[in-house]
């Protein structure tokens, strides 16, 4: 009982097409990871961080992207619940005593 080499190969590229379907299909309906840097900003970490905004980085208000980098770039001026939630941000860890 062999089989036509023309039905074979046509199986084989059909069991081929599927798995390159059914791997596509995982990788769009899987969500790529999120930063923590890169999330909305919590109300606690908006609220730690607020008079520091509108000090130091008004100018880039409502740009949540473009404050966030004013925040980085002026670390050494800011609050220290600033600073903490900017550094929590940065490595995507908490430290429970370090507020």
């Amino acid at each position: 009982m062999t089989q036509n080499p023309r039905l074979r190969s046509a199986s084989l590229l059909n069991a081929n097409y599927r798995a390159i379907a059914l791997a596509i299909a995982m990788f769009a309906v899987i969500p790529e990871q999120v930063n923590a840097r890169d999330q909305a900003p919590t109300a606690e970490e908006k609220e730690a961080c607020m008079e520091d905004v509108f000090r130091l980085c008004s100018s880039h208000i409502p740009d949540r992207v473009a404050i966030t980098s004013c925040l980085r770039s002026k670390q050494a001026s800011l609050s220290q619940q600033c600073r903490y939630v900017i550094s929590v941000r940065d490595t995507g860890k908490k430290n429970g005593d370090s507020k």
